[in-house]
């Protein structure tokens, strides 16, 4: 892709943009059920080979969100408003149902395990994102967006070639080297510090953007490549999983586990657009997607807490075979989350537009 950017698309609802928003969502639901039984079965067990199977393979939602909101940023940044405009528009989707979420969360959690209420421990917590695990995702996504003048800028105005390698090797260096570097910092500056920096994820959020801002170059790019990323991405599967079987379950010590990841993601992000856009192709309607891609936020923040909630229950109505409480998970949290969440956008849309003055009335 040169650094020519191309005409900006006409809407955000895309089909295969919906498609991929969805499986990321379901895909980081599905990994964070799995979580707390990939730390607690017997590693030797075959129950805990089949959880790592399924994590690894939809462990590149984790990333794919961040490369969709490259994506998105750049193929559809809204030409006409000002940067101040953009930046008002686009925090007030973000912060306000994320700080409502933190606040729910934090009293829930609080009242559950009989705290008392703590103002600076949950605006220390709203700040740092670490009220719920996908929270994270928010605080990144902010630093992202403050930075929205300089990716642009990178993406339209100069080739992926040459960007991407150093974000890739920087990427690298952020998530290993500076998360364990012992950096002094004042007391006040650590305690607001979350953890989580943009760099951790730079190269997929770069690599978005330079597919947003050529993006129907990349679309052709995947199409003219689809005898190359298929098999690459059915091999760097099977070897991503083979190896983390083995190292997580202790049988063996796999070197350079880290690039295997890496070549897994970059082709299954790859793969996954490419699947969508076939799809997509195919003229279906997608109907019950596009509202999960309306509600995917809502989603995105709620299902840590709806996870929780139920290991709570199960708990306490001693519920203790990982199997069955993955089951009722998948059978009652996840269309619970999803369903109200779906709820809540229709009763929004329908209070909105109530109190919206008619053109005829104004």
């Amino acid at each position: 892709m040169n650094g020519t950017p191309q005409k900006k698309l006409p809407s955000k609802r895309r089909n295969e943009l919906v498609l991929l928003n969805v499986w990321f969502c379901l895909g980081v639901f599905l990994y964070h059920i799995l979580a707390r039984s990939a730390v607690s079965l017997n590693r030797l067990s075959w129950q805990f080979a089949l959880i790592i199977f399924i994590q690894r393979l939809i462990c590149v939602s984790l990333l794919g969100f961040f490369f969709l909101s490259g994506l998105k940023m750049t193929a559809f940044y809204p030409k006409r408003k000002t940067l101040a405009q953009y930046y008002r528009s686009r925090l007030a989707r973000l912060l306000p149902p994320y700080i409502i979420a933190s606040i729910i969360t934090y009293l829930t959690l609080m009242a559950l395990n009989g705290r008392s209420f703590s103002w600076k421990e949950l605006v220390l917590g709203i700040i740092r994102g670490d009220l719920s695990a996908p929270f994270y995702f928010v605080i990144v996504l902010l630093q992202f967006t403050l930075l929205t003048p300089l990716f642009r800028r990178l993406a339209e105005q100069y080739s992926a070639v040459i960007l991407l390698p150093p974000a890739l090797i920087l990427t690298q260096l952020s998530s290993q080297f500076f998360a364990t570097a012992s950096i002094p910092v004042p007391q006040w500056l650590a305690a607001l510090h979350s953890g989580h920096l943009f760099t951790d994820h730079l190269f997929y959020y770069l690599a978005g953007c330079c597919a947003g801002a050529h993006y129907e170059e990349f679309l052709t790019l995947l199409k003219q490549n689809r005898p190359v990323i298929s098999p690459l991405f059915f091999s760097s599967a099977l070897l991503n999983v083979a190896a983390c079987i083995l190292c997580y379950s202790g049988r063996a010590d796999i070197p350079y586990l880290q690039l295997i990841h890496i070549l897994y993601y970059i082709s299954g992000l790859l793969y996954l657009t490419d699947l969508a856009l076939r799809l997509a192709e195919s003229k279906r309607t997608f109907r019950l997607a596009q509202r999960i891609d309306r509600a995917g936020y809502l989603i995105y923040l709620y299902h840590g807490l709806a996870i929780t909630l139920f290991n709570i229950a199960a708990t306490r109505l001693s519920i203790t075979r990982y199997g069955t409480q993955i089951l009722l998970q998948l059978l009652l949290v996840l269309p619970a989350v999803i369903g109200g969440s779906l709820l809540w956008q229709r009763l929004w849309a329908a209070f909105k537009k109530q109190v919206t003055p008619s053109p005829l009335h104004q």
